[in-house]
C-alpha cells in the first residue's frame, strides 16, 4: 500500500532536484526509467500505466518553486487558449541558430517524453523577483533575411554569452491581446528571466527578437534601458524575393498581430487580398518602426550591404563589444558558412528578376522603397555628420 500524498511530495521534490533529473534523463530505456522513478518515488511496484496516470494527475494545479525549478526546466511554449506554458528539461548550453532548434533537441529523451510540466503563467508572476534579474547586453531587431542570424549565432560562439534567438514564447506572450497592456511587460520580463537565466559559466546575454517584435521596441527598451540595440534592415526587393522562396511566419500571414494598426499599403479597399501587397505592407510597417527607433537615438542601424562588407573586428568595434583575437578568428571562420544550412559555404543570394513582383508599377512598392531610402539617407547624413 502506498501513501499517495508521500508520492506526490516526492514527485514535486524530484522536479526540483537537478541531479535526480539528470539520472532520469540518462535512463537507457523505458524499463530503466520506470525503475528509477519507482526508487525515487518510493513506489516499488510502479509500472508504466501507473506512472503515466500518476504524472498526468500531478499536472493539475502544479506550481513550482521557480528559483529551483528553472535550474533545469526551461519554458518552451505558450498556450494562448489556456494561458499556460510548457516546460522542457534543458541540460545543454543553448547553441543552435534558433531557440526552437534547441527546444526540439531538449524534447528528445525519456525524461522529456514522460514528464511534460505545464503551469499557468500569471500565478508565476508572484515569484518573478525570486529569479535573477536580466540585463541584456545586446538586443537585435531586424526585418528578417538581413543578417541577424549571422550576428546572433556569432555571439553563440562566445562561451560566456547566452543567446536567445527568436523566442516564440516571449513573442506569443507579448502579442497576446487577452492580457492587460499594463501586465505584459511583467510577463515578458518573467519569461526572459526564465529563458535568459545565465549558467554558471555565462555572464552576457544577447536577445535576437522575431522580426514582428520590432513593433514592441518602446516597451522592450523601457524594460531594459541599458541594453545595446542593433537594428538590421535590407533592400525590400531582396527580402521579398527571399520570402517568395520560403516565407517566414509573418510573411505567410501566420502571425496574428504583426502590427497594432491596419497595414498601411493596399492598392484598393475593394481589391482581393494580395500576398505581395500584404508583404510590402509588413515591410513598410518595419520601416516605420525602424525610423521611430532610430530617431530615439537608442539604436545602431545597419543595412545588410553595410553588414556584409564588415569584418568581425569592425562589427565588434561598432557594438563596443571587444573581442579576443581567438574570438575574431572564430567569427571569421563562422562567417564563411551559411548559418542556416550547416556545413554549407555562404553564397550571397542573387535576386531572380523573373520571380519578382511587378514592383515598379505599384504604389505600394514606391511607398515602401521611399521609406527604405529615407532610412538610408538618415544613415548617410549621420555618417557625414560624424566624419565632419
Amino acid at each position: 500500500m502506498i501513501d499517495i500524498h508521500e508520492q506526490q511530495q516526492r514527485y514535486w521534490q524530484l522536479l526540483h532536484q537537478p541531479q535526480m533529473l539528470i539520472l532520469l534523463h540518462q535512463a537507457n530505456d523505458v524499463e530503466h526509467f520506470i525503475a528509477l522513478m519507482a526508487d525515487l518515488l518510493n513506489w516499488p511496484e510502479l509500472n508504466l500505466e501507473q506512472m503515466l496516470a500518476f504524472i498526468a494527475l500531478q499536472q493539475q494545479g502544479f506550481i513550482p518553486d521557480l528559483a529551483r525549478f528553472s535550474q533545469v526546466w526551461f519554458p518552451s511554449r505558450y498556450h494562448a487558449q489556456t494561458k499556460t506554458i510548457s516546460w522542457v528539461p534543458v541540460f545543454q548550453r543553448l547553441s543552435k541558430p534558433f531557440l526552437e532548434d534547441d527546444i526540439c533537441d531538449a524534447r528528445r529523451g525519456l525524461l522529456a517524453s514522460f514528464i511534460q510540466p505545464q503551469t499557468l503563467l500569471e500565478p508565476l508572476l508572484s515569484q518573478r523577483e525570486s529569479l535573477p534579474s536580466i540585463n541584456p547586453n545586446l538586443m537585435i531587431f531586424h526585418w528578417s533575411r538581413c543578417g541577424s542570424t549571422l550576428v546572433s549565432s556569432s555571439f553563440s560562439l562566445l562561451k560566456a554569452c547566452r543567446v536567445l534567438s527568436e523566442s516564440m514564447l516571449c513573442s506569443d506572450v507579448m502579442h497576446h491581446d487577452a492580457w492587460p497592456s499594463s501586465l505584459i511587460p511583467q510577463l515578458v520580463d518573467l519569461c526572459l528571466r526564465l529563458q535568459g537565466r545565465l549558467r554558471p559559466d555565462e555572464c552576457e546575454l544577447v536577445i535576437k527578437w522575431n522580426a514582428w517584435d520590432l513593433a514592441c521596441w518602446p516597451m522592450l527598451l523601457e524594460l531594459y534601458p541599458n541594453s545595446r540595440v542593433l537594428c538590421l534592415m535590407r533592400h525590400p526587393r531582396d527580402i521579398l524575393v527571399s520570402h517568395q522562396r520560403e516565407a517566414g511566419m509573418h510573411m505567410a500571414g501566420r502571425v496574428k498581430a504583426v502590427f497594432p494598426y491596419p497595414l498601411p499599403l493596399t492598392e484598393s479597399t475593394h481589391a482581393e487580398p494580395n500576398l505581395d501587397a500584404f508583404r510590402m505592407g509588413v515591410l513598410h510597417g518595419f520601416a516605420q518602426q525602424t525610423a521611430a527607433l532610430y530617431q530615439s537615438s537608442r539604436c545602431i542601424l545597419m543595412d545588410y550591404q553595410q553588414l556584409n562588407a564588415l569584418k568581425p573586428s569592425a562589427l565588434s568595434a561598432i557594438l563596443d563589444w571587444p573581442l579576443a583575437a581567438e574570438d575574431i578568428e572564430h567569427w571569421q571562420g563562422h562567417w564563411r558558412f551559411d548559418v542556416k544550412r550547416q556545413g554549407q559555404l555562404f553564397v550571397p543570394m542573387v535576386p531572380a528578376q523573373s520571380t519578382l513582383l511587378n514592383e515598379s508599377q505599384t504604389l505600394s512598392w514606391q511607398q515602401l522603397l521611399n521609406a527604405y531610402e529615407q532610412l538610408l539617407q538618415l544613415l548617410a547624413r549621420d555618417k557625414n555628420h560624424d566624419a565632419s
